[in-house]
């Protein structure tokens, strides 16, 4: 290899639809994994060691993937949020079988969350005013009430 077109030629890379597909393929597959990890809590220094690049590296490769997957309508980031919210709540739940009191904790905190983005809480925080149990009373005085000092109805007077 002595000629440097030679060492060129060899050093090409495949552009064969086959080799294109596989390399798609390749790439989806590592942004699955790095994203699986990432919604469980792995830190991105972790992943890069996992991923075998460097730290750096993995930082600029995370911060274009998150761009790149960025939700732009309402609906689809509340679907992503609520797809994090019941991975949560299924780790939650599984740790409470253990007589874990601060499991139950959690899961009563992520369904308090799963509630507020399926609408049935309020969003801001804010407690909704309960409905009074009883009526409220009339501002209109009762029909038996006493009569007032000083004169009957009657017209007798009082003493």
């Amino acid at each position: 290899m002595s000629d440097p077109a030679e060492a060129a030629r060899t050093l090409r890379r495949d552009r064969s639809p086959a080799a294109r597909n596989a390399a798609r393929r390749r790439k989806a597959e590592r942004e699955t994994r790095i994203v699986g990890l990432l919604n469980r809590g792995v830190s991105v220094a972790e992943i890069a060691s996992q991923e075998r690049v460097t730290d750096r590296g993995m930082r600029k490769y995370v911060r274009g993937l998150l761009a790149r997957r960025a939700p732009q309508p309402p609906a689809e980031f509340l679907a992503l949020q609520v797809s994090r919210l019941n991975e949560a709540l299924l780790v939650a739940y599984s740790a409470m079988s253990g007589m874990n009191l601060q499991a139950v904790d959690r899961v009563v905190t992520i369904v308090r969350e799963l509630d507020r983005y399926h609408g049935f809480a309020v969003a801001d925080g804010a407690v909704r005013p309960r409905p009074p149990r009883l009526a409220p009373p009339s501002p209109a005085p009762l029909a038996l009430q006493a009569p007032r000092a000083g004169t009957e109805p009657n017209g007798a007077a009082n003493p």
